[in-house]
């Protein structure tokens, strides 16, 4: 029968658990496998891929009440009893069906010879037979050459594959979610706005809309009129073979029932598919499909857009108006002016449909959204600008679906101590295991915007993302801020500029034609209309080798957008990679290459940082630093130093060399000391400061040094797959996040101030080594 040995394997534990990694390292540890029956079974830490603690907690309450109560482990309890009651040990393994499709194995299990586990794996998998109907082992073998290569050469079977990085990298498992050929797409040509209905049943294949952007466009697809469930999916053929697999999806609806579905992507140009499917039973449809390039502000703030204008003069006292929208008629425009500075909140309430409200900032020469509420369905949307420059400023009540009555309220504060409130705490500490604590973000924005307690937690709209709670980011996503129109530098290995996450929140430089040889805006850098590449010297800021997936890893934390899962792991337990601050404009700058000399690492790091301030950036990332023995960055000092004299925030990874007995940050984070940015640790999702995470030290007195999420961190990786990575790298880019945040509430505060308002909300008291 099924042993701990059997279902262990040393080197899946050690790289899902760097804290044993580093334990083992340092001698303090025989083996993974001492930790985890010594500690790790204990913790309900998996210990391999043939065995999911969580999963078979959630799925016998019997068992989680028995380790509840002390009695045993997870673990313990299948070993023991559970493999011969026929308990299901993994998400894809179906006992019942396993004994049914295997006749052999059922005799032999009647008969106690074995358990059907047991002969899974030890010998089924080998055989290639599948485990239950999640999971098609000739489907994969077939589908998957570069799998059907290692299974032929004996070095994995098909289902361990799946397990360790199939699912996690979106693969098609079963025929259910197998490819969609484009060979019967209806073309639409270059998309400018249409109107289509049509029709679609679970006996006929999904249906295709092909279509073409030819410049980086905000496209909506609506599907409504709906007479029964449908999905309805944005897609792109990534590799150009022709299909559509679930790993090109760029943006899905599958919410059950007859509501409308609404897709919202910005798309960089080439061409897309729209499938729309029907789970259930037939159903017609009306399908809208619309594009505004992205040179034009949403919504359209050009004269050519319909829209109805209410003057209402300088804004001293509270404005209450009540009228109604429905979609394809005027945008309701409410404009106003402003004599001094003023703190203006906005709320627009009594909804029955989807009304979006922007805050617009007028001048003789163009119009610019400076805030916005999008929430969706029929909720109250609210806007707070806590210091409203004099000027002229308008209102938009835009509709999106359905047509509703609103009441529009505009409340000028105007108290006079308006624009002094502050709170009155005692200084916090500062520990030099982890600085001043974990970052909060809904204290911190709400501390930017003036308000004397940390935003209402609600519950997290991202599955399975454990540091956005533990950051508080979704009360912050719940009052409009998103990061929307602030730049944070990337300074990294480059990304994967193609990655279906990142597409739309990429920088553009909209002064230079991109591919011409050209230096068309004069910033002295050709091509550069992604942002640049220091490293070989041109404007492609993409990665250059396969295993350059640490700034694409990094882009995605910080902004990834907020499309819907992502994927599955585990054998069928949803992801979704979304980043803190998911509306952010991320600005690629590489900088980084394994083969650099320091000399080349350091004039590369510092011409990166001149060329995002000199570009507006607002925020630069950087999770680098030098190694043990190397010496000061002073190139890369300088360069801060004329960030932070232009008014750029600057966050820093502490660094890895916690296990070589590190006593403070690398350099430059130890620049922080110097009032040259923040440094970040990592601490995992217990909180627990991280092993291998460089400490804050007590060399040099407090400064700004917080604590992230660092540890299993999944994000985006090249070639439209995703993958969980651990380090302060990934901490940092999660406070770059929360920066862009704050600066969405205020884009006025100083360094100083984003520092001091995040020292003073950072939550001290859940952090502990």
């Amino acid at each position: 029968m099924l042993n701990p040995t059997s279902l262990f394997n040393e080197s899946y534990y050690l790289r899902h658990n760097p804290d044993v990694m580093a334990a083992v390292s340092a001698g303090i540890l025989t083996s993974g496998f001492q930790h985890f029956m010594e500690v790790g079974q204990f913790e309900n830490r998996q210990p391999s891929a043939w065995f999911e603690p969580d999963f078979y907690l959630a799925l016998y309450p019997d068992v989680r009440m028995a380790v509840t109560g002390g009695e045993t482990t997870a673990f313990q309890h299948f070993i023991e009893t559970g493999q011969f009651e026929n308990r299901d040990p993994i998400t894809e393994f179906f006992t019942d069906i396993y004994l049914a499709h295997n006749s052999d194995i059922a005799t032999a299990v009647t008969g106690d010879l074995l358990t059907a586990y047991e002969h899974f794996v030890t010998s089924g998998q080998g055989e290639g037979r599948s485990p239950g109907p999640d999971f098609d082992a000739t489907f994969y073998v077939t589908h998957h050459p570069d799998v059907a290569a290692l299974v032929r050469t004996g070095q994995m079977s098909a289902v361990e594959h799946y397990l360790l990085f199939g699912a996690s990298e979106g693969r098609a498992a079963t025929e259910n979610n197998s490819p969609l050929a484009l060979n019967e797409t209806l073309e639409l040509g270059v998309l400018g706005t249409r109107n289509l209905t049509g029709a679609t049943s679970p006996d006929t294949s999904p249906q295709l809309y092909g279509f073409r952007v030819d410049s980086p466009s905000q496209v909506s697809v609506l599907l409504s009129r709906l007479s029964d469930d449908v999905q309805v999916t944005l897609y792109q053929d990534h590799n150009g073979n022709g299909v559509l697999d679930f790993t090109e999806a760029i943006a899905t609806d599958a919410e059950p029932g007859t509501r409308a579905k609404l897709l919202n992507s910005v798309l960089n140009p080439g061409d897309y598919s729209v499938a729309i499917a029907s789970p259930n039973g037939e159903t017609s449809y009306h399908l809208s499909l619309s594009t505004v390039p992205l040179s034009n502000s949403y919504p359209n703030l050009t004269e050519t857009q319909p829209f109805s204008l209410q003057e209402i003069g300088s804004l001293s006292s509270q404005v209450l108006r009540s009228s109604f929208v429905e979609p394809n008629n005027a945008t309701d425009i409410y404009q106003f002016t402003l004599d001094t500075t003023t703190p203006v909140q906005i709320e627009l309430n009594g909804l029955t449909a989807d009304v979006d409200l922007f805050l617009v900032q007028n001048s003789l020469e163009s119009a610019q959204i400076i805030a916005e509420s999008t929430t969706p369905g029929n909720q109250t949307e609210t806007i707070t600008h806590t210091a409203l420059e004099p000027g002229t400023y308008s209102v938009w009540v835009n509709p999106v679906e359905g047509e509703t009555e609103y009441h529009l309220s505009l409340f000028p504060d105007i108290s006079p101590d308006s624009e002094t409130r502050t709170l009155d705490i005692p200084p916090p500490m500062f520990d030099p295991n982890f600085g001043f604590g974990l970052v909060d973000a809904a204290a911190a924005v709400a501390r930017v915007l003036g308000e004397p307690t940390p935003f209402p937690q609600v519950p997290n709209p991202i599955i399975n993302n454990y540091a956005l709670d533990a950051l508080n980011a979704p009360a912050v996503w719940n009052r409009g801020y998103t990061g929307e129109g602030v730049v944070i530098a990337l300074l990294d290995t480059g990304i994967d500029l193609t990655h279906r996450d990142l597409q739309g929140n990429l920088w553009m430089n909209v002064g230079e034609i991109p591919g011409n040889g050209l230096d068309n805006d004069g910033n002295g850098f050709i091509d550069d209309f992604h942002g640049y590449d220091f490293v070989e010297g041109n404007g492609n800021p993409s990665f250059s080798y396969s295993s350059e997936r640490h700034g694409t890893h990094l882009a995605g934390i910080m902004g990834a957008q907020r499309n819907g899962i992502d994927g599955t792991f585990n054998g069928g337990i949803p992801f979704d990679v979304t980043g803190v601050a998911y509306n952010a404009t991320v600005m690629p700058v590489r900088v980084l290459d394994d083969r650099q000399s320091f000399d080349e690492f350091e004039i590369a790091v510092a011409n990166g940082i001149r060329y995002a301030v000199d570009n507006g950036a607002q925020i630069l990332n950087l999770s680098l630093g030098n190694l043990p023995g190397e010496p000061p960055t002073e190139r890369i000092a300088e360069a801060l130093r004329f960030a932070r004299d232009r008014g750029v925030v600057a966050v820093f990874a502490s660094g890895n060399e916690g296990p070589a007995r590190a006593t403070q940050p690398s350099d430059p984070a130890i620049r922080a000391a110097e009032g040259l940015g923040i440094a970040v640790g990592a601490v995992d999702r217990d909180r627990r400061v991280a092993p291998f995470s460089n400490p804050a030290g007590s060399a040099v007195g407090p400064y700004p040094f917080l604590v992230a999420p660092g540890v299993g961190i999944r994000s985006t990786t090249p070639n439209q797959s995703y993958f969980t990575i651990d380090g302060t790298s990934m901490a940092a880019p999660y406070v770059s996040g929360v920066v862009a945040l704050m600066l969405q509430a205020n884009p006025n505060l100083t360094p100083a101030e984003v520092e001091g308002i995040l020292i003073e909300t950072a939550n001290r008291s859940s952090v502990w080594v």
